[in-house]
């Protein structure tokens, strides 16, 4: 049953291979491929393990706290919240550029 990262599943064909998919993210872990579902084979959600997940959700809180110790060396002031959300907005240039360049 392995996939394309990019090919989006219909929820019903999700909904018939849940048993399947959550077996795969038992066995592989972190490394399990995310699932991408959508109506009309359209992107709308992603379904990921849930190692991957605490994965991405530590690795953006270490780049919080890093964008907050460097506002602080730099005597500004940054929170939590902000500090994501410009990591974030700097992820999505990022990717923009990126996409862009390969145009």
């Amino acid at each position: 049953m392995e996939r394309n990262p990019h090919d989006v599943l219909a929820t019903r064909e999700v909904r018939a291979q849940l048993p399947a998919l959550l077996e795969r993210f038992r066995q592989a872990g972190a490394d399990a491929e995310p699932v991408v579902i959508g109506a009309r084979r359209r992107p709308e959600a992603v379904v990921l393990s849930y190692e991957r997940y605490l994965k991405l959700v530590g690795g953006r809180g270490r780049v919080a706290a890093a964008l907050e110790q460097q506002a602080r060396e730099a005597g500004e002031t940054l929170d939590a919240e902000e500090a994501i959300e410009l990591a974030n907005n700097e992820l999505h240039t990022m990717r923009r550029e990126r996409r862009a360049a390969k145009r």
